[in-house]
């Protein structure tokens, strides 16, 4: 994630949220749920499968059964989940149409920066699924 940033300061209240998510299993789980919930409200579907693999990746990271993935960039998968779970960000959500629009480009920023990660966990995701259970 070298080299970019997003200088939103609701950004960054959510990377401060995340180090806390991080180390608390169960506040973690009802912002994932929360986010998935949410989704309902979301008709893109690039968008809706950027967060679920998100969601993934984080739920697989606590759990550890993946950890190929770095502790930062973790934060910022956890912190992109906040932004996008938080209801008042830099266009408040209760805009209609508009209102996730800064959602969007906060998730797809986040996609773009852990492309390669994100693909590795997709890969591995394959791989475990190929395997007799």
């Amino acid at each position: 994630m070298e080299g970019s940033k997003i200088e939103n300061k609701y950004f960054k209240k959510a990377k401060e949220k995340a180090v806390d998510l991080i180390q608390n299993n169960e506040n973690l789980n009802h912002v994932l749920k929360l986010s998935r919930d949410k989704l309902n409200e979301v008709s893109n579907t690039k968008f809706i499968d950027n967060i679920k693999v998100f969601i993934r990746m984080i739920k697989a990271y606590t759990k550890g059964v993946y950890r190929e993935v770095s502790v930062k960039s973790m934060l910022a998968l956890v912190a992109a989940i906040v932004y996008f779970v938080m209801p008042v960000d830099l266009i408040p959500d209760i805009i209609p149409v508009t209102g996730l629009v800064d959602d969007f480009a906060v998730v797809m920023w986040v996609y773009n920066q852990l492309e390669k990660e994100i693909n590795a966990f997709r890969e591995w995701e394959t791989e475990l699924s190929g395997e007799d259970v």
